[in-house]
């Protein structure tokens, strides 16, 4: 039997192929980065891109590999330079940037020590001696940054599990246990903010399905490499709360989570499908659904996120090579229902029929058990003058589950969209703080931190106020009545959308971007309020 993931990874390995410089005598030589070597459009080469080390040398070591790709030069000698490359754009105190120039950025030496690590163990034994040296001290000098750094800006557990992950290869490849402490120090960070009731893992404010897919990846293959039990029992808890939001059309999370992504990560749920059912419930999802036009994964990704969905796509490749048996997630039982209070998210089927609620921003997703998007309501937008209002500052919320519908109320504020972007003149004030200033650590870490705050976690409330109630029956049929008040200007009902940048989010599957077969229609003022009523019949 071909293991799953495989074939689609290998239509992507001529993308991933592409993106190396391979010309013999080029001064970028191993870079990833095709955007600033071949089209010359950015100023430095962005060291995440070196991630696609590690499908060179899975295709050089791998069983699934053909016997061409296990005995290419050409891979060998790309997969060389490309770690040589790598080891050029290592700091000297042992970090990597990731957006600009003297970020000092811990996921892009996180990220990339994870890969490149273990791409090394694969490729140790036909390496030349001299790169082999390179990438072990380039590897050992990015541990001993992670062991004495960390992520200030906010608590973002897939960043923290990639470090994790990072310093057990490099304990593993360099035989030692100098980085175990720093190891569980990160862990021990994901561990203290996960929800001891709920399970997820912490992304900034909340509960992230997309990004925990990604977290519980790195966690995995640390438990899968140590048995640590208190780790797989953290694993169990995560894996539960992800099961919930495997939703129908093949997509992790959305706009009603804390970061807005639909991503699915599949590996490590493969890894701990033979002990967890919910892990392993979830990746039977992820087989079916990364086989259809629904999910979200490395093909829909742009160039900061291919790697990362490709080389979860290989290590699940070789992690999903037994059946998973008969594994049910939690919402295919009809009637099932759950409301998680503390991360602001309801998930709920009737029927045929399948919700999920963000209860912080009244987010909603309506969908046919068989993956159909019928329904997706992002709120209401408010534009004023040339800015921007969108209806997801949380003020609220109450659910109250009754035997014959699940009702939620919900009652938010308008805040202001992030508008924020580079234009000439802006872009040169930045290259020439960060090139100058920029450079000194302290000051590269206040720079992320104001740049998050800005972008990221500031809520700048704008006026106006929703109310919006939704009543779930029990056959299926779906009614949400919505109440407005103190806007500035007409709203506009939208499907999809975010307050925040979040450079992850807004990816989506050739079925989410036809779109949903039922449209948010617009309010319309009556007694003074604007006010609307929608009433989606049960599915047949």
């Amino acid at each position: 039997m071909t293991p799953p993931y495989w074939p689609i990874a290998r239509t992507l390995l001529g993308r991933a192929f592409s993106m190396l410089d391979r010309e013999e005598g080029s001064v970028s030589r191993g870079s990833f980065d095709r955007t600033w070597w071949c089209w010359k459009f950015t100023d430095f080469s962005a060291p995440r891109m070196q991630e696609g080390i590690y499908p060179l040398a899975f295709c050089l070591t791998s069983p699934l590999a053909n016997v061409e790709m296990r005995n290419s030069g050409r891979l060998l000698d790309g997969a060389a330079s490309a770690i040589g490359f790598w080891a050029r754009l290592q700091h000297a105190d042992g970090c990597f940037d990731e957006a600009y120039p003297f970020e000092r950025s811990l996921a892009a030496t996180a990220f990339t020590g994870f890969y490149v690590g273990a791409a090394l163990e694969r490729l140790r034994p036909i390496l030349d001696a001299g790169t082999r040296d390179t990438a072990m001290k380039t590897i050992e000098r990015g541990a001993t940054w992670l062991d004495r750094n960390g992520e200030w800006h906010g608590v973002l557990s897939n960043h923290l599990a990639a470090a994790a992950g990072a310093l057990q290869l490099a304990g593993d490849i360099l035989g030692t246990d100098r980085f175990k402490a720093a190891r569980d120090r990160y862990i021990g960070k994901i561990l203290a903010e996960q929800h001891a009731k709920e399970g997820w893992f912490r992304e900034y404010a909340g509960a992230d399905p997309g990004y925990q897919g990604h977290a519980i990846f790195y966690l995995a293959e640390i438990w899968r490499r140590t048995q640590d039990g208190r780790l797989r029992e953290a694993l169990r808890l995560a894996c539960a709360f992800s099961a919930w939001f495997a939703h129908p059309d093949g997509s992790m999370g959305g706009e009603h989570c804390s970061r807005g992504t639909t991503f699915s990560f599949p590996a490590g749920f493969e890894i701990l499908a033979p002990q967890l059912d919910d892990a392993a419930a979830v990746a039977g999802h992820l087989r079916r659904s990364m086989a259809g036009e629904g999910c979200v994964g490395a093909a829909q990704m742009d160039v900061w996120n291919f790697f990362p969905l490709l080389n979860n796509l290989l290590f699940a490749a070789e992690m999903s090579s037994t059946s998973l048996g008969d594994h049910a997630l939690p919402w295919h039982r009809d009637g099932a229902r759950i409301v998680y209070p503390d991360a602001g998210l309801a998930v709920a089927r009737s029927g045929n029929s399948v919700i999920a609620v963000g209860l912080a921003n009244g987010v909603l997703k309506h969908w046919l058990a068989d993956g159909t998007l019928v329904y997706e309501d992002a709120g209401y937008l408010v534009r004023e003058n040339a800015k921007a209002a969108i209806s997801h500052d949380r003020r609220q919320a109450e659910a109250v589950d009754l035997a014959d519908c699940l009702r939620l109320r919900i009652e938010t504020g308008f805040c202001w969209v992030t508008s924020q972007r580079f234009d000439p003149m802006r872009f040169i004030c930045f290259r020439l703080f960060t090139t100058t200033a920029g450079r000194i650590p302290t000051v590269a870490r206040w720079l992320k931190s104001l740049l998050v705050r800005l972008l990221v976690s500031r809520t700048r409330p704008a006026s106006g106020r929703l109310v919006r109630e939704i009543c779930f029956h029990g056959d299926g049929a779906l009614t949400v009545t919505d109440a407005l008040d103190s806007l500035p200007a007409p709203p506009v009902a939208i499907a999809d959308g975010l307050p925040y940048h979040m450079g992850s989010s807004r990816y989506c599957s050739l079925l989410q971007g036809i779109g949903p077969t039922h449209r948010p229609q617009p309010p319309l003022r009556q007694d003074g309020h604007w006010k609307r009523r929608i009433v989606i019949p049960a599915a047949p």
